[in-house]
C-alpha cells in the first residue's frame, strides 16, 4: 500500500510526522509537490492534478491534515481510498456529500464529534487521541535544555489566539439590541465554567438566526456545508466569543499577581484589551514552540468549549515539551492523563488562582508531574502509534 501525503492551505508541521510515522510503519510515502489551496470549494485543477499524481505513481491511499473536498473528490475518481485526520474541533467542513462516499475514512480526537460525523453520515469514524512525534521531541528536548540550562524563560505562559475576530463579533452590529441582551445571557451562563458541560448548543435555535437575516439583510452566516446555519453560528461565533471573553480575562486575572506572558496572532486585540501581560509575537509551530513550553514554569491551556470531548493539541505538544500543563477541565483528558499526576486542571477562576500559587512555589512538584506526563506522551500518544492503529484500522474495514 503507496500513501500520497497532501498539505493544504498553509505548510503544516504535522503532515510531515504523519509522512514519517507511516514510514516507520513500513509503507512507502509520497508527498505532494502542490499545496491544496480549495478547502471548501471545488477545484477542476486541484482535482485532476491529484489523480494525474495517483496514476503516475500508483498511489492507493491519499493522506491530509483535515477535511480536503478536492483530495476526496480526486481518490473517488481514481478509485483509492482517502484519509482525513482532523486536528481540530468543532470541525464543519466535513459536513458535506463527499464526506459520505465509502472510501472515505476520517480520524478524529473528539469523541462526540466521532458520534455527530457517524449519525451524519460519514460511513468510517475512527476516534484517536492527537499526538505528537516521538524522535522529533526527543531530540528537540536534549537541545533546548542544553539552550536553558534548568533556567525558566517565563513564570506563565500562554501561546494561542485570543479569537477577537468571530463571527459573532463580525456580525454584532446587525444584531437587534434585545437579541445581544439574550446573547449575553449565554456568554455569562457559560464563561469561567470550565466543568465540561457545553451550555451554548442549542440555546440559539433556527427562528433567532431566521429572525436576525430577515431584519438586517447584512448578517451573514457565511456556512458552506450541510450543517445548520444556527450550529454553525454557535461554532463559529458564540463559541470563539465566549473563548475571546474567557482567555482576556484570565490572562489579566493572572497578570494582577503574577508574570504572564502571551504570544498570539492578536496583537492589536491583546494590547488593547491586556493589562500587564508581556505581549510577544505568535511562535512558530514546531521547536520554536517546544523551546518557550519547556522553558515556562506554567503552560496555560484556556480550551475552546467547542472542544467538548477532545484533549487540544496545545496539551500534548506542552507535554511533549517536557513542560508543565495547567489546563481547563475536560472529562477525556482526565481519562487520558492522571489529575494532578501527569497534568494539573481547574473548573473555575478561584481553582485556577489557587492552582497557580500552589505550583509557581512547589517547584519539585511541578517538575515532577511535568516529567511524568512527558513520558505518558510519549509512551501512548505518538504519531507512530496513531499511524499504526489507523493503518490496521483501514485494512479491516477493507
Amino acid at each position: 500500500m503507496k500513501f500520497l501525503v497532501v498539505q493544504t492551505l498553509w505548510k503544516q508541521y504535522s503532515v510531515m510526522d504523519i509522512a514519517d510515522a507511516i514510514r516507520k510503519s513500513g509503507y512507502e510515502v509520497e508527498e505532494y509537490p502542490e499545496m491544496l489551496k480549495m478547502a471548501s470549494y471545488l477545484s477542476d485543477e486541484e482535482v485532476d492534478g491529484l489523480m494525474a499524481y495517483v496514476r503516475e505513481h500508483n498511489i492507493q491511499v491519499i493522506v491530509t491534515l483535515y477535511f480536503a473536498m478536492n483530495a476526496a473528490l480526486a481518490a473517488y475518481k481514481s478509485e483509492i481510498r482517502y484519509v482525513s485526520v482532523l486536528w481540530d474541533a468543532p470541525y464543519v467542513e466535513n459536513y458535506n456529500p463527499l464526506s459520505k462516499i465509502d472510501n472515505v475514512w476520517i480520524t478524529t480526537f473528539d469523541k462526540l464529534d466521532r458520534d455527530r460525523f457517524l449519525a451524519y453520515g460519514m460511513p468510517h469514524v475512527l476516534y484517536q487521541p492527537l499526538s505528537v512525534n516521538g524522535d522529533k521531541v526527543v531530540q528537540w528536548n536534549a537541545e533546548i535544555q542544553k539552550t536553558l540550562k534548568g533556567q525558566y524563560i517565563h513564570d506563565i505562559c500562554f501561546i494561542g489566539n485570543l479569537y477577537s475576530q468571530n463571527l459573532y463579533k463580525q456580525n454584532l452590529q446587525y444584531i437587534p439590541v434585545e437579541l445581544q441582551y439574550y446573547f449575553n445571557s449565554i456568554f455569562e451562563e457559560a464563561v469561567f465554567r470550565w466543568d465540561g458541560v457545553n451550555r451554548v448548543y442549542g440555546k440559539t435555535g433556527s427562528e433567532i438566526i431566521e429572525y436576525i437575516k430577515r431584519v438586517s439583510p447584512q448578517f451573514s452566516v457565511p456556512n458552506r456545508q450541510e450543517i445548520e446555519d444556527v450550529r454553525y453560528f454557535e461554532c463559529m461565533g458564540l463559541i470563539r466569543e465566549i473563548a475571546n471573553l474567557e482567555r482576556i480575562a484570565v490572562l489579566n486575572l493572572l497578570a494582577e499577581e503574577h508574570s504572564v506572558m502571551l504570544y498570539t496572532t492578536d496583537q492589536e486585540a491583546a494590547e488593547e484589551k491586556l493589562q500587564g501581560v508581556e505581549i510577544g509575537p505568535p511562535v512558530e509551530y514546531g521547536k520554536a514552540a517546544a523551546l518557550v513550553f519547556a522553558g515556562s514554569k506554567i503552560n496555560l491551556n484556556i480550551a475552546l468549549k467547542g472542544i467538548e470531548g477532545g484533549t487540544p493539541q496545545r496539551i500534548m505538544d506542552i507535554m511533549g515539551a517536557g513542560g508543565f500543563v495547567m489546563s481547563t477541565y475536560c472529562e477525556e483528558t482526565a481519562e487520558l492523563f492522571e489529575e494532578d499526576r501527569e497534568i494539573v486542571m481547574f473548573r473555575t477562576p478561584e481553582e485556577l488562582l489557587e492552582k497557580v500559587d500552589y505550583y509557581l512555589t512547589h517547584d519539585a512538584e511541578r517538575k515532577r508531574i511535568a516529567k511524568q506526563g512527558y513520558e505518558k506522551v510519549l509512551r501512548c500518544y505518538t504519531y507512530e502509534n496513531k499511524m499504526r492503529e489507523l493503518i490496521d484500522w483501514i485494512n479491516a474495514g477493507t
